[in-house]
């Protein structure tokens, strides 16, 4: 990862070499959620060099508590890592933030609802706790979003109802797979796949209910929302 500066600061090194066990799970948790430190660092709000500062240069020595509860809520990690061991354990043992993804009040059909930067308001969510969301997903917490699924073209798939979680972060049918659109009518859920030599690039555009044709767009002609990486159900 980008941004990994060796330093002669012997404040953040122990004894036996390396960073110091709480820097080291900061660097780590960075890495498993997909960011460079700059992008980490704007997340907390604060300048593009804080974490690379805090990780090879010791400063600040210990993150603050807001900044430590919003790195986790940021990468799905125990806020209590970011403590040195002997401060890890006064923390209680339940002290891990939930997660929350925003549920948006609009729904993914065939010809139904919208998804632009005007209604792109969440009008509620849910909160997941960090093991499972990173069972669901590896991707940055801030690129997740919760809508839901109007019609039977996805069928038997996804169901009139069932509620999924979209990666906003990934907009590319690249490897193929299902995806949230705007395809020029109205926001849909598809299997989307790009169609190989067209010029310009064309995507397919499929439904699992047979009953429902396949069409194709130009890429130019569509919004991909994002991938849908969860779903949730009633029985």
């Amino acid at each position: 990862m980008t941004g990994h500066e060796p330093s002669s600061a012997s404040a953040v090194r122990p004894a036996g070499g390396g960073l110091e066990p709480a820097r080291l799970a900061v660097r780590d948790a960075v890495d498993a959620a997909g960011l460079t430190l700059k992008q980490a660092s704007r997340a907390l709000g604060r300048n593009d060099a804080y974490l690379q500062q805090f990780l090879y240069r010791g400063s600040p020595r210990r993150l603050p508590e807001n900044l430590r509860l919003r790195l986790a809520a940021i990468t799905g990690a125990s806020q209590a890592r970011f403590l040195d061991p002997d401060l890890q354990a006064l923390q209680p043992a339940s002290d891990d933030p939930l997660i929350a993804v925003p549920l948006h009040a609009v729904h993914a059909a065939a010809g139904g609802g919208s998804f632009t930067a005007e209604n792109d308001e969440a009008q509620s969510g849910l909160s997941f706790p960090p093991d499972l969301l990173r069972r669901i997903t590896a991707a940055p917490a801030g690129g997740l979003k919760l809508l839901s699924v109007s019609g039977d073209s996805m069928s038997p798939t996804l169901e009139d109802g069932d509620l999924v979680m979209i990666d906003t972060g990934r907009r590319m049918p690249s490897p193929p797979g299902i995806f949230i659109l705007d395809d020029g009518v109205g926001l849909v859920a598809k299997r989307v796949d790009a169609i190989p030599n067209t010029t310009p690039p064309q995507l397919r555009l499929s439904s699992d209910n047979p009953a429902y044709s396949n069409y194709q767009r130009r890429l130019d002609e569509v919004h991909i929302v994002g991938r849908i990486v969860w779903f949730a159900r009633n029985i």
